[in-house]
């Protein structure tokens, strides 16, 4: 497994994340087997992957907890991630969320402890203080954020700027790319990639925008009359599925599934420290490894990029994948 360090700190993650959302049974992504989801995390050990991220919002806190029990006996050779919630971004509520986590979690230190969206009620720069102080107390090895656009990005950088801005980003979902992506480039601040496979699209598992369950068509892609849509917008879904078809021929050109192209695309991208991908099992594991062993060409880099340029055109800069421009968190 290829390594990397994240940007100003002695951590070292494996290029390759293990996203800790789908381990457990939600609205998302419906039910999952617990022993399936332990035996996928303990195969990536095995591999070689190092780097678990987890939130305290995935499964109400049981996602943590599932870790747990991958971690007991060998805590020193993984790098957790962990987030505050939301509605916890208060100076006062981050250090009793980060003690929620620690407990949950089993330890006594978290390795990248993460904003996990910014509250509109509370000064950006307030928060971090608080972040920071976690950091000082050792209770937390290093900070970062999630969802945090250029403008909140500039206010915390004043204090201290975070390690890495963990962000939604594919070849269906490139709106980082106006803004954020150089900025954080510039910045020297470590890309974290959720969604490479934007919720299973990029895995080619639905031919039309009817198949998309509800609880994956959320997102701006989709048309606001989705049941749990909550954008306003008239959606993307004509661009989005003219995208996906685009790539479908791209893939039988050069002999490679969707989500094998669409993973070596993201790793190829520079400023990404690591992709986070959520496995269902060791043989999703395998797949996903193998990807990012397999490097693409310039040429096929490029093709990719032309077939997605006009989804990326028509959803536009505003990086919050679930909320309309006017209500926008990633700001």
């Amino acid at each position: 497994m290829k390594m990397t360090t994240i940007p100003n700190t002695g951590i070292d993650v494996s290029t390759l994340a293990f996203g800790c959302w789908g381990i457990t049974s939600d609205f998302h992504w419906g039910s999952r087997d617990e022993e399936e989801s332990l035996s996928a995390m303990r195969a990536a050990i095995d591999t070689g992957i190092n780097f678990f991220d987890t939130a305290e919002a995935y499964g109400d806190g049981n996602s943590e907890r599932l870790l747990a029990k991958v971690a007991e006996g060998r805590r020193d050779k993984l790098v957790i991630a962990s987030k505050v919630k939301a509605d916890s971004m208060h100076p006062d509520e981050i250090p009793k969320a980060c003690e929620r986590s620690l407990e949950r979690l089993g330890t006594d230190y978290i390795d990248l402890y993460q904003t996990h969206w910014t509250d509109p009620n509370i000064p950006a720069a307030d928060s971090w203080e608080a972040m920071l102080r976690l950091k000082e107390q050792g209770k937390v090895r290093a900070v970062g954020v999630c969802n945090m656009g250029v403008g909140h990005l500039a206010e915390v950088c004043g204090r201290e700027k975070p390690v890495t801005d963990q962000l939604p980003y594919n070849l269906l979902w490139r709106c980082i790319e106006h803004e954020i992506l150089p900025k954080c480039r510039e910045q020297e601040i470590g890309v974290l990639v959720y969604s490479p496979l934007m919720h299973g699209l990029l895995a080619d598992n639905y031919k039309s925008a009817a198949e998309v369950p509800d609880g994956r068509a959320r997102s701006r892609h989709f048309n606001t009359e989705r049941k749990l849509a909550r954008h306003g917008e008239a959606g993307c879904e004509e661009e989005t599925f003219a995208a996906i078809g685009s790539l479908r021929e791209i893939c039988k050109s050069v002999d490679r599934s969707m989500a094998d192209l669409a993973l070596a695309w993201i790793a190829a991208q520079p400023g990404i420290t690591s992709v986070i991908v959520g496995v269902r099992n060791k043989e999703q594991l395998a797949e996903n490894i193998k990807t990012l062993e397999r490097q693409l060409s310039a040429d096929v880099i490029q093709q990719l990029t032309k077939a997605t340029d006009a989804l990326n055109l028509a959803l536009g800069p505003n990086a919050d994948m679930w909320q309309g421009a006017a209500d926008a968190r990633v700001c």
